[in-house]
């Protein structure tokens, strides 16, 4: 019983040391704790939209040196405070500079990387709406409104620069987009001929070819002082 007693009291005396030790270097361990936090915040963000770009298989994105780069700092950070956890508070072991330079370069290459991804993703799903030929419709009362909410729509969706960090933000522009698509094959009115909305609609994308520009269109575009907006090019 002494004999146990002695060694409850031997580690109770060892702990107390070691409590002692360690609260000398308290701010030293609340420092590196915050520095670190710090780095997984802001990376945290660019790995949600990672995961967010991924799931719907849009992103092939580039980073494995500066990711590999940064891992291997981080396993033998790891592995020197498990082996020595006063290791991680000695300027000299743990390279701050060195550190906050890597995670830098991963977040910049991530944001770099996705802002790309993400311009491309929406000038993809993007109709036409070419301001010229909007101007042109935009002469016709009867195309006035569905015109400007297009002009709406339009704007608020290149407007949407923020890279997406869930599925939900995706699927905000792609109701706009949608929404989109829906006014401009909405450009219809009674007194508007089939044949006539169907000559702008084309024209307005890829371009009308000189069948589509029958004697009714022509007398059409003609009545409304639209004739002299077309130009002609050869492909």
């Amino acid at each position: 019983m002494l004999l146990e007693k002695s060694y409850q009291l031997s580690e109770l005396s060892q702990k107390t040391i070691n409590l002692r030790k360690y609260a000398e270097h308290y701010q030293g361990f609340q420092s590196r704790q915050k520095q670190i936090e710090q780095a997984v915040t802001g990376t945290l963000l660019f790995v949600q939209s990672l995961r967010a770009f991924r799931e719907r298989e849009i992103a092939n994105l580039d980073l494995n040196q500066k990711a590999d780069s940064l891992l291997k700092f981080i396993a033998n950070v790891e592995a020197k405070f498990q082996e020595d956890p006063e290791w991680i508070i000695d300027n000299e072991n743990f390279n701050r500079n060195n550190f906050d330079s890597k995670v830098k370069d991963l977040q910049k290459a991530l944001r770099e990387q996705l802002s790309q991804a993400w311009w491309l993703y929406r000038i993809q799903k993007m109709p036409s709406t070419n301001n010229e030929i909007l101007n042109v419709l935009d002469k016709v009362s009867a195309f006035k409104p569905t015109i400007q909410r297009i002009r709406n729509l339009d704007g608020q969706i290149r407007e949407y620069n923020s890279i997406p960090q869930s599925s939900e933000d995706f699927d905000k522009v792609d109701r706009l987009i949608e929404e989109l698509k829906q006014c401009w094959d909405g450009l219809n009115a009674d007194e508007v001929p089939e044949a006539v909305l169907r000559f702008l609609r084309v024209a307005a994308n890829e371009g009308a070819t000189r069948g589509l520009l029958t004697p009714e269109v022509e007398d059409w575009l003609t009545k409304h002082r639209l004739i002299d907006s077309l130009r002609i090019r050869l492909t």
